[in-house]
């Protein structure tokens, strides 16, 4: 996962390229709830860049976020989307997540030369189970350390991947899920939780269909749906207790969490009001 800052960009924070490994191809790619699925052997893909940012080019054009979808370095599909990294959203956004078969053949893949300041590098150790792992990226100028303070972080602490793909029907929670590290690539706080063996989650609840269930014992890569991410997340209702045990006027995550995190909100920019000038 290599990070690149969005050159020119009016909106968006960054340009993120997801390579499978050398000689290596994707067994499934799948875009949101199967809005797009592409899977071996009919086509090798290795590569995938996710380009987050809104660009005015001229009077008559702008350039918006798109996936692009690469077998062998050619662009064989490109799928625009609505999301991007910004300050005025405080959210980690669920860019992909990386299914990991415990027997997956890595011997021809050899150690990364890449800038490891701007790349997320994931030396895979020894699997003894499957293993899933969702990448978030925190926009420029908020930190992981506080960001985990919120109590929005337990939605990406517990809620399956079925909340951003697939909300109208529920999301499972899942119990055994470990957010296993951190660290700041190019400016953004990038964590990773990682789900062990994803074909048998152990759940709370499954108050919806486990909807990647069929690829998960496959090097698979998921590009969630990068559509309305915040209010998914967060536009819900929260009771709480006070100190003597009554419940409290129910309040929305949202503003809990931006109550938490500090949040000064700026204002967001219109970008089409920008186009139209």
């Amino acid at each position: 996962m290599n990070f690149k800052p969005s050159k020119k960009s009016r909106l968006g924070d960054s340009d993120i390229m997801l390579d499978a490994g050398k000689g290596m191809y994707f067994s499934h790619v799948v875009l949101g709830n199967y809005f797009r699925h592409y899977k071996l052997p009919e086509l090798e893909i290795n590569s995938l860049s996710w380009h987050g940012y809104y660009k005015i080019i001229d009077g008559k054009q702008l350039y918006s976020p798109v996936v692009h979808v690469k077998s062998h370095g050619t662009k064989i599909d490109r799928v625009g989307h609505l999301g991007s990294i910004n300050s005025f959203e405080p959210f980690a956004f669920p860019v992909c997540s990386l299914y990991i078969p415990c027997d997956l053949k890595t011997d021809g893949i050899g150690i990364s030369e890449k800038d490891f300041n701007r790349c997320e590098y994931i030396d895979l150790p020894n699997l003894k189970r499957s293993a899933r792992y969702d990448f978030f990226v925190l926009p420029k100028g908020i930190n992981y350390e506080k960001f985990s303070e919120s109590p929005l972080m337990l939605m990406y602490r517990f809620a399956d991947l079925e909340i951003f793909n697939n909300p109208d029907h529920g999301h499972n929670v899942v119990l055994d899920a470990e957010i296993k590290e951190y660290k700041n690539i190019g400016g953004n706080d990038v964590f990773v939780r990682i789900v062990e063996d994803p074909s048998n989650i152990q759940i709370a609840s499954d108050s919806g269909k486990q909807i990647f269930k069929e690829i998960s014992e496959k090097y698979s890569i998921i590009i969630n749906d990068p559509n309305d991410i915040y209010n998914k997340l967060s536009d819900r209702p929260i009771i709480t207790l006070d100190d003597n045990g009554n419940m409290m006027k129910p309040r929305l995550l949202k503003d809990m969490h931006e109550e938490e995190i500090e949040f000064k909100s700026s204002e967001e920019l219109k970008i089409w009001d920008e186009f139209r000038k």
